[in-house]
């Protein structure tokens, strides 16, 4: 069970209302949102940032969950890892790479590409900074908005897992996996 509530509407401020039936139409009930909703005033502006970091990135969607996924790979964060398995695939990565995320360096289902995003967002995620070598192959592949794509979304996924984990944020009941 989480350790925070997952606020209902009836239970909302009237003034955040529309913040909170916002993160229905877009976001469904989805515990993280719902317990962030525990943050009326925060609630709204995530929203927009969360939308703005998929909708206006340049980065193909696929090379960015790839990132997302290694991150919560990394970290344990099965509630991450399950919610963006199905977008994963939807983004186009394939089932296969998803199961053998882990061994991306030496997997042959895996490009260079590929490989220097999942690199640099495991090396972030578990030393907060990166060699010359793993952000040479980030830039040799992509360009400094692509780049900062990457780096935006690896960074806004380990705050998120770690908002997460402690507050013990349970897949919801109605999720299934493809």
């Amino acid at each position: 069970m989480a350790r925070v509530p997952y606020p209902t509407r009836d239970e909302y401020p009237a003034v955040y209302l529309a913040a909170y039936d916002r993160m229905l139409r877009e976001r469904g009930e989805t515990h993280f949102f719902l317990a962030f909703g525990n943050i009326p005033n925060l609630l709204d502006p995530l929203l927009s940032f969360t939308r703005e970091m998929r909708e206006g990135a340049v980065i193909e969607a696929r090379l960015r969950e790839l990132a997302i996924m290694t991150v919560a790979l990394v970290t344990g964060a099965s509630y991450e890892f399950n919610h963006h398995w199905n977008l994963a695939l939807t983004a186009g990565v394939r089932r296969e790479q998803l199961e053998q995320l882990a061994d991306a360096e030496t997997s042959d289902v895996f490009d260079e590409r590929e490989r220097a995003v999942v690199r640099y967002a495991r090396e972030v995620t578990l030393s907060l900074k990166v060699s010359d070598e793993t952000w040479s192959a980030l830039r040799r592949h992509f360009s400094v908005r692509e780049t900062m794509d990457v780096v935006i979304a690896v960074a806004w996924y380990n705050a998120v897992v770690r908002m997460l984990l402690p507050m013990e944020i349970e897949i919801e009941d109605w999720y299934k996996r493809g």
